[in-house]
């Protein structure tokens, strides 16, 4: 499968990019060895990206790297590297088809069941808000099969892309068509509007052509 063996390929790149880290390894005056500062903190930066955009900020492996490499010294990168390791491992086998697609799909599945019964209560800025988190799912996870970065480097930091940009960078690699991408673009800006103006009333109509559209939307992506 092309999407695993680009992500194989680029958890190896961010192996690689540990132990070069590991190569500027020098005496220290404590205990432990150090790095050099820069290099670790781009591997830890770009490593931190990497596993959360393709297992999740609430992983373990995220959570793990996040906690264990903190400080540019030889024994955290080595961690860092084990790690990453250990992901490249699991993204090797099937983890992608049988892990990611269908727990994601149901989850969002349950997100917009409960965005449906907010609307029904006639809380209609919950329903957008919900729908909207799923339509930004779906397009992190329909980028990422495409090999499509989901983040911006600013300033040497990785910012996670905002849904209107994805949506224009999947239009552009045709994974959504003409029509698709103009729904999907009303439904975004209906929930920034939301987001932005709480005290706005929204649409009813609005609401519901949204709640329709996005669940045909994720009826008829694969994830």
């Amino acid at each position: 499968m092309k999407t695993r063996e680009d992500l194989v390929t680029q958890a190896l790149a961010l192996v690689a990019s540990g132990n070069r880290t590991l190569d500027t390894q020098s005496a220290s005056t404590h205990s432990s060895p150090v790095v050099k500062e820069e290099l670790f903190h781009e591997f830890r930066i770009g490593s931190l990206s990497y596993l959360s955009r393709v297992f999740g900020a609430n992983s373990t492996y995220y959570q793990s790297f996040k906690s264990e490499v903190t400080h540019a010294t030889a024994s955290r990168t080595r961690r860092g590297v084990g790690i990453l390791s250990a992901a490249r491992k699991e993204l090797e086998g099937n983890w992608l088809e049988t892990t990611r697609g269908a727990i994601s799909k149901d989850i969002l599945t349950s997100i917009l069941k409960l965005a449906r019964t907010h609307f029904d209560q006639g809380c209609l800025h919950a329903a957008v808000i919900l729908a909207g988190g799923v339509i930004n799912e779906l397009l992190q996870q329909l980028c990422l099969a495409q090999n499509i970065r989901l983040y911006n480097e600013i300033q040497g930091k990785a910012v996670a892309k905002k849904p209107l940009q994805l949506c224009g960078e999947a239009y552009k690699k045709k994974i959504i068509d003409r029509q698709q991408n103009k729904q999907l673009i009303s439904w975004i800006e209906l929930c920034n509007s939301v987001a932005g103006n709480p005290g706005e009333p929204a649409a009813e109509g609005q609401v519901k052509q949204m709640l329709s559209g996005t669940q045909s939307f994720l009826a008829q992506s694969t994830l």
